[in-house]
């Protein structure tokens, strides 16, 4: 016996540090997305470490709406340590690396079986899809290993002898830490209340009031800065969920049932996709859709709190907020590739037992889809999430160094195209952590005013003889805009240079 836990305990080691390595392997190459959600985080996570603590989080998309704070002193951590968001990177890695220990306690709990829990973590480990959250440095990415938390602590206390009977008394405040801090992450995840409220329901014979107690209260605990920055700024975030319920623009007013199904299992099936077979997302989609359907009809019924309906809930959890149009967007998903990974652990478990040509050739094939979409995507930062694909570190910081070799040692200035428009704050960033430190002064900025910005370069009125207008990868800035911007400083100078970094293009101007 105590064998075999030495065996168990060194195979998820090894897949521990398999997922770290697969998740920070280009880190070293500086291959990280940078744009302007990191360059804000940074500043604001710099503030929280040296004292200026802070009540709100991230905006979300609906006005007046915040994401939890939680992230922000998360990020103050690594960010305490050094400014460099390498540094932070290796840092949210790690947790996102630490989630094969979730994953191989939940599919234990749910089968008892130590190879399905084994399969299941190795595959998480490898799951394209988790690596690309690794690095990305925005928000939602903690709810990789929050919304794990949930279901843990949810099967745990609605199964007491899963855990021989201990997860009566952790389930409950597992799975309220877990809503609570994947609310943080991402204010729209609180659609996970439903599964657990359902779920109580159906295992009401094993529920009791205390434990509802240690649920709410750690639920509350979770969220409280939510709560209390409600308070504090007059229910803004109350009315942004309200006008989000009650304000629809025309292309969601538009779509019909039909229209919404198609929506939720487009974007459901990409997630399955990214967590299994990312080389083809029909497959992958597919497959995930047929094992779930197979893992149902095999579902004996006697057991109401089996592990396949529990599954099928969190798989399917999204589809409680299709109805406010947020199909598209992939992080909405976030924290649901680890039962992608558990449904697969276990069915491939049962081929073992039967089908054992059939386990290899599909245990083969899906790593072989993951780790060739890692090697292939992965050196180009986070392109799931980024709409500005080519925002890589490695390619600013190419960008800064031109601008520094080309000024000789005298002082410029700069202006920029970004995304968002007339927001320079990620070059901000990258010249006072890394261009200040290295050549002992930043640029001045000649471009519009710089309002509302955590923090700016100084602005000038006057161009420098010798400036730089760096422009950003286009996708997403209208073209006008971009066309006003050069015409503009067209008519005080010249191009006298210009150098590319991939899709970021810096020209060296000339007064005229």
């Amino acid at each position: 016996m105590t064998k075999n836990k030495s065996i168990i305990a060194l195979s998820l080691i090894l897949i521990f540090a398999l997922a770290l390595i697969l998740r920070t392997l280009f880190l070293q190459n500086l291959s990280l997305t940078f744009g302007y959600d990191q360059a804000r985080d940074a500043f604001i996570a710099q503030q929280i470490a040296n004292g200026d603590f802070k009540i709100l989080g991230p905006p979300s998309s609906a006005p007046g709406l915040y994401h939890g704070v939680f992230y922000y002193y998360f990020l103050a951590i690594p960010y305490a340590l050094s400014k460099s968001p390498i540094i932070t990177a290796y840092w949210v890695a790690l947790w996102n690396a630490l989630t094969v220990f979730t994953v191989y306690a939940l599919a234990w709990f749910m089968t008892r079986k130590q190879g399905a829990a084994i399969l299941a973590s190795l595959l998480f480990a490898v799951s394209w899809e988790s690596t690309q959250y690794a690095t990305w440095l925005s928000n939602p990415t903690i709810a990789v290993w929050t919304v794990p938390l949930i279901y843990l602590g949810l099967w745990a206390w609605i199964n007491p002898s899963a855990s021989s009977g201990q997860g009566k008394k952790w389930g409950p405040i597992m799975c309220g830490v877990g809503l609570g801090l994947s609310a943080q992450a991402d204010i729209f995840l609180a659609y996970h209340l439903p599964p657990v409220v359902l779920w109580l329901w159906i295992a009401s014979k094993n529920i009791t009031k205390k434990s509802i107690l240690m649920f709410t209260l750690s639920l509350v605990a979770s969220v409280s800065t939510l709560i209390v920055s409600e308070f504090k700024f007059g229910f803004k975030g109350l009315q942004g969920v309200m006008h989000l319920a009650t304000t629809q623009d025309a292309i969601v007013l538009s779509r019909g049932l039909g229209d919404f199904i198609v929506l939720f299992f487009n974007q459901i099936g990409k997630l399955f996709a990214y967590s299994s077979y990312p080389a083809n997302v029909g497959l992958g989609g597919g497959l995930i859709l047929l094992l779930v359907a197979t893992s149902l009809i095999s579902w004996g019924k006697k057991q109401k709190t089996s592990w396949q309906p529990f599954l099928a809930t969190w798989l399917f959890s999204h589809i409680t907020i299709v109805t406010v149009g947020g199909t598209s967007t992939p992080f909405l998903n976030v924290g649901t590739g680890a039962a992608v990974s558990i449904l697969l652990g276990i069915t491939l478990w049962q081929m073992w037992k039967t089908k054992r040509i059939l386990f290899v050739a599909l245990l083969a094939a899906i790593l072989f889809g993951n780790l060739s979409k890692i090697f292939k995507e992965n050196p180009r930062g986070s392109t799931i999430f980024a709409i500005q694909k080519d925002m890589l570190l490695s390619k600013q910081l190419g960008a800064v160094d031109y601008t520094y070799n080309e000024a000789k040692g005298e002082p410029f200035t700069i202006n920029t195209i970004t995304s968002p428009l007339y927001i320079n704050i990620v070059w901000t960033y990258l010249y006072k952590w890394y261009g200040l430190p290295k050549y002992g002064y930043v640029p001045d900025w000649h471009g519009p005013e710089q309002w509302g910005q955590v923090d700016t370069l100084n602005k000038v009125n006057k161009r420098s003889e010798t400036y730089f207008l760096i422009k950003e990868p286009l996708d997403g800035i209208p073209t006008g805009f971009v066309e006003d911007i050069e015409r503009e400083e067209g008519y005080f100078s010249k191009v006298s240079d210009e150098k590319s970094f991939g899709s970021l293009v810096v020209q060296k101007r000339q007064v005229q």
